[in-house]
């Protein structure tokens, strides 16, 4: 089983053969329940009245930026920063169809380029595990945000993989090889301590539980599990049996796929 692209690659994206890829697994993985049931807790951690100024930090494809420019209102401020020239691209298409007013510029989360204390909230999610300084990206976060204003984290532990299949060694190898990726496969399990690290108040901590279908789990896997093969990690035929045993378990009906998340709010004291 192959994929066209490793999503571990998400920091370079415009640099890929195929940055169409990631918008459409952008636009599939939000469709996932366990993400759309975080979005409002998310979003919620920012505790939003209207009239706010708030940044969103690898904004992706701009839907969330958009939803946040419904809560705080013409008299509010969206700003959305993504590395990626395509996401930006992307963002300021679908904001077209949209009577909403929210700014989308291509900036590096590490180095952002707003004054201290410009916004009100800031949010970021699936970010930092793809970052290569992520203790920078979220001390910048902190940084361009007011004293009591508030930051809102979602991101993954890719540690924590669960998936039910009879060749335990090689999910093993598998697993850890895909958390092993990410520039960040353990930042889900850091977050609190970062909000504490800096002085972050009223923190509150909710892990979710994210099940993934079969079809996406082929886009999430795909592109890295023939890096694996071609690195050595796992050979071709015990990769083929594992994916073909996960198949056949989609076909049944048993077919299972889960890993945590963690969504971390705080106020800047």
């Amino acid at each position: 089983m192959a994929g066209p692209e490793d999503i571990t690659f998400f920091s370079a994206v415009d640099r890929t053969k195929e940055p169409d890829f990631f918008k459409r697994f952008l636009d599939e993985g939000n469709k996932l329940p366990g993400i759309v049931a975080s979005k409002p807790i998310i979003l919620g951690g920012l505790r939003l009245n209207g009239g706010e100024k708030v940044l969103d930090a690898g904004c992706g494809l701009g839907d969330d930026a958009f939803e946040i420019a419904r809560l705080v209102g013409n008299q509010g401020r969206v700003v959305g920063v993504d590395v990626s020239e395509t996401m930006i691209s992307e963002a300021r298409r679908r904001d077209a169809a949209h009577d909403l007013t929210v700014e989308f510029e291509v900036g590096d989360a590490q180095a952002l380029r707003f004054a201290d204390a410009t916004f009100d909230a800031c949010r970021t999610e699936r970010m930092l595990m793809h970052v290569p300084d992520a203790e920078r990206a979220f001390a910048e976060m902190v940084r361009v945000i007011r004293r009591g204003g508030r930051l809102s984290v979602f991101d993954f532990d890719w540690e924590t993989q669960i998936i039910d299949s009879p060749y335990i060694q090689t999910t093993r190898q598998i697993t850890r090889s895909f958390c092993d990726s990410f520039k960040n496969g353990w930042i889900g399990r850091r977050l609190p301590r970062l909000f504490r690290q800096h002085a972050m108040t009223d923190v509150s901590v909710t892990p979710q539980t994210i099940i993934i279908n079969y079809p996406f789990l082929e886009l999430l896997l795909g592109g890295h599990l023939t890096r694996a093969q071609q690195a050595g990690v796992v050979s071709s035929a015990d990769a083929e049996r594992w994916w073909t045993n996960l198949r056949e378990a989609h076909e049944a009906g048993t077919f299972i796929y889960a890993v945590t998340a963690l969504i971390v709010a705080g106020t800047k004291s």
